[in-house]
């Protein structure tokens, strides 16, 4: 059945293999290229039906109506059409995946952690052959980056058809690898023998080292030092510590020789990324201590309602040369969210965060550290969400279907019920 835990898993591969398949060059797939939406409108109508007619904790409603009024304010406010509320539902769409995944059903938390990474694992493995074919025949079937970054210019994005996507991804199995407890017994981490584990994480390493993608690097070098420091004890968590503190900087200058020539090339004030920061801090002082208002700047919405843009003469550079908002606009994630609900944004974050704080499942804690995992996914969202549109691309659908199954049904908002 669909309504499942197992159905929204094997919903989910479905959406994922649409996906990819629509990356390559070669065959349009038409509209099943954005199936994705009815994958993400299906959990919005099953979290709706669900606290229709399942109490809810105040909490929630407070936080949830404090948010809507708030957003429908800056509506009224900024004299904005109102359909812009949608944008506030597409900002949060991920969080709905999540509050559905955690609370709507009793399952087998641990059943579903291991389909869910042996799916990923078998992904992490066919990609690598869509890698050695980026190498032999760049262009063909995906689009590369063409920043001169990589081995022999090529920064692989395997069947993701991107760099910051797969990189991505690999960042993300990387740090559920690294939550995993080892079990002495079995010789296992969860559901790996030793050998398979420790060559998966290396693995994973090379394949995200040959994306040459900075910030996931650097993110998940600080996941392998915090995962050090959870897991030691004693003399062995001191020379952890130590270690980071000795090798850290050892580390940073060994990436620095590796990219730094791009980073000075890149951070400038010609440097895309820049330019959107810099208008979102205009549209943020202009405004406060409110924002422009939902759908406005740097999210989906604003590509029908331009008004911010010309009134701020926002450049080209960052919003795409042809009559239609594109390019790298919407890049920038919790930026675009400052720019508009202004200091209403942590309204915004307290739901964005809430797996976060949420209970940890007590099964799944016998075979993964999960205050662990959240700690490194938290890193994850905050470091990437600063620079790439995570809360709207795969990467960010797979952390927060990741974060549900680590989360206990008995939730702070909605009671544990006994109907699967």
């Amino acid at each position: 059945m669909i309504f499942t835990s197992k159905g929204y898993l094997n919903f989910l591969l479905f959406t994922l293999t649409l996906f990819f398949i629509s990356r390559q060059n070669l065959i349009n797939l038409g509209f099943l290229s954005y199936f994705q939406h009815v994958y993400i409108l299906l959990f919005i109508i099953t979290f709706i039906t669900f606290i229709v007619f399942r109490p809810v904790k105040r909490k929630f409603i407070y936080l949830s109506l404090i948010l809507f009024l708030y957003s429908i304010f800056m509506i009224i406010r900024g004299g904005l059409p109102w359909i812009n509320i949608l944008q506030t539902f597409f900002t949060l769409k991920y969080v709905f995946v999540f509050f559905v995944i955690a609370y709507a059903f009793n399952m087998d938390r641990v059943l579903l952690l291991a389909k869910f990474t042996k799916s990923l694992t078998l992904i992490l493995l066919l990609s690598s052959l869509f890698v050695f074919f980026d190498y032999l025949f760049p262009n063909l079937l995906y689009t590369l980056s063409s920043d001169g970054r990589g081995i022999m210019g090529v920064t692989p994005g395997s069947f993701f058809g991107s760099r910051v996507l797969y990189s991505g991804f690999l960042l993300l199995y990387s740090i559920l690898l690294l939550s995993f407890k080892y079990d002495s017994g079995s010789r296992k981490y969860f559901i790996f023998n030793y050998r398979i584990y420790w060559s998966l994480l290396l693995f994973s390493f090379v394949l995200l080292f040959l994306t040459f993608s900075r910030k996931e690097l650097v993110i998940l070098f600080i996941a392998y030092w915090v995962a050090i420091i959870f897991k030691g004890k004693g003399i062995n968590r001191l020379l952890g510590v130590t270690g980071l503190i000795i090798i850290g900087p050892v580390i940073l200058a060994g990436l620095w020789l590796v990219f730094g020539e791009s980073i000075e090339a890149n951070f400038n004030e010609n440097y895309v990324r820049y330019k959107i920061f810099y208008y979102a801090m205009e549209i943020f002082e202009y405004n406060f201590p409110f924002g422009s208002g939902p759908g406005t700047y740097g999210t989906v919405m604003s590509k029908f309602y331009t008004d911010i843009y010309a009134f701020f003469n926002v450049d080209k550079a960052i919003t795409g040369y042809g009559e239609q908002i594109e390019g790298p606009i919407f890049d920038l994630f919790f930026v675009s969210l400052i720019a508009e609900y202004g200091l209403g944004v942590i309204f915004v974050m307290l739901f964005i965060f809430q797996p976060f704080f949420s209970k940890k499942d007590s099964c799944v804690e016998q075979v993964a550290h999960v205050r662990l995992l959240r700690i490194n996914a938290f890193l994850m969202l905050v470091g990437i969400g600063s620079m790439v549109p995570i809360m709207g691309n795969m990467v960010g659908l797979l952390l927060f279907f990741l974060l549900g199954v680590i989360t206990s049904n008995n939730s702070m908002f909605i009671p544990r019920q006994n109907n699967a």
